[in-house]
């Protein structure tokens, strides 16, 4: 009889929302199916005062469901030994820590040294979707050292990130790692032509910007360089599906100075899982012009569509699409020039980038994923 091997995984899973959650759960469902898995989820995440959206929780019809174990609570030390206590009794031969901030460091740090306290057989890894976080916090470098400070290795998903954890760690085991694609939210609903009715979009080629929207996102910039699409491109019409962190008011007294009512939809709303095919089945192309980044989940799920990006040529996102293959990368984060990207983009054909986002959905698979990093 074969002995199955034993995996832990530390991170926040269903009920919680966004793109760690999502990932999280995915790693678990495909680390189960030929192994016996620990998945320990959060009892809670953040703290609601610090919490910038308007909830932390997935209220989704539809959704990824793993089986886990809602003991940790990052900012409670109480809950640091009850997690490695648990995972010591499991006796996992790895154990994978989700790591995107270092609002989550301190706990990771102190479970990991307990763990590696008490056994030296268990092998500790940490998958860093970020090394380097969005929004500045004090002593970053000092708490990401710590969190990681008893991993074994520290898995990343981009080079940008990769390059990072060498300077942080030069005496540790770095992979080169990717982000998978996201086949989860592609039920087949609906076909192009029946979204694009449905949202009212029938003849425009549609810019799609969806997730949440940050200010390192970009979504100014994507707005700001509508007007010179619209020059060559009349039939054009931006599409922003998200959730904004902050103040949205910028937002629309931008369009409403570039006089962009008539060809932007903006739908400020976290998007339940069950909605999210129609908004990229009803689009053309996929915008991230970011300002600053590491990955983006949002990308795979634009391939799983066949959906290829434009991007700006910061950090891991170049690495996403190949260019003139499955997207274009602009030279700069500048309005004209994410322009200049979007203007070519079309000039490339649909059948062109379908083909090649197909390619690119087989190549980013879970199963290859979890073969690479256990």
């Amino acid at each position: 009889m074969e002995i199955k091997k034993r995996y832990a995984v530390v991170g926040p899973v269903h009920p919680f929302r966004g793109g760690i959650s999502q990932f999280t759960s995915h790693l678990v469902e495909t680390l189960g199916k030929n192994s016996e898995i620990l998945c320990i989820n959060f009892q809670k995440q953040y703290p609601s005062l610090i919490f910038p959206g308007q909830s932390q929780y997935d209220r989704s019809n539809v959704f990824l469901q793993v089986p886990n174990e809602r003991i940790l609570t990052p900012y409670n030390p109480l809950t640091f030994g009850k997690t490695a206590k648990r995972i010591l009794d499991f006796q996992p031969e790895q154990v994978f820590f989700s790591y995107w901030i270092p609002f989550t460091a301190y706990a990771y740090g102190m479970i990991s040294r307990k763990i590696k306290k008490k056994s030296n057989n268990i092998v500790i890894k940490t998958i860093a979707h970020n090394l380097e976080s969005h929004e500045k916090w004090a002593f970053e470098d000092k708490l990401t050292r710590y969190a990681m400070k008893y991993s074994d290795s520290i898995i990343t998903l981009s080079e940008s990130v990769y390059d990072i954890g060498l300077k942080l760690f030069p005496n540790k085991d770095i992979i080169l790692g990717f982000h998978p694609t996201y086949s989860y939210y592609n039920n087949n609903r609906f076909t192009k032509k029946e979204a694009k009715e449905k949202m009212g979009l029938e003849g425009k080629k549609v810019i799609l910007f969806f997730g949440y929207i940050k200010p390192y996102k970009g979504l100014d910039i994507l707005i700001k360089s509508l007007p010179y699409v619209l020059e060559q491109m009349p039939d054009a019409h931006l599409l922003i599906v998200g959730e904004v962190y902050g103040n949205s008011r910028p937002y629309y007294d931008l369009i409403n100075d570039l006089d962009l009512n008539n060809y932007i939809t903006f739908r400020r709303q976290y998007v339940p899982n069950e909605q999210v095919e129609i908004f990229f089945k009803a689009s053309d192309v996929l915008a991230l012009p970011y300002i600053h980044a590491t990955q983006s989940g949002v990308a795979q799920i634009g391939f799983d569509m066949g959906l290829g990006a434009v991007v700006t040529p910061v950090g891991g996102l170049p690495e996403i699409i190949t260019d003139k293959e499955t997207g274009v990368v602009a030279h700069s984060t500048s309005p004209e020039d994410f322009a200049l990207a979007i203007k070519a983009f079309f000039r490339l054909g649909k059948k062109h980038i379908i083909e090649r986002a197909e390619k690119e959905n087989r190549k980013y698979s879970w199963d290859v994923f979890a073969k690479l990093v256990t």
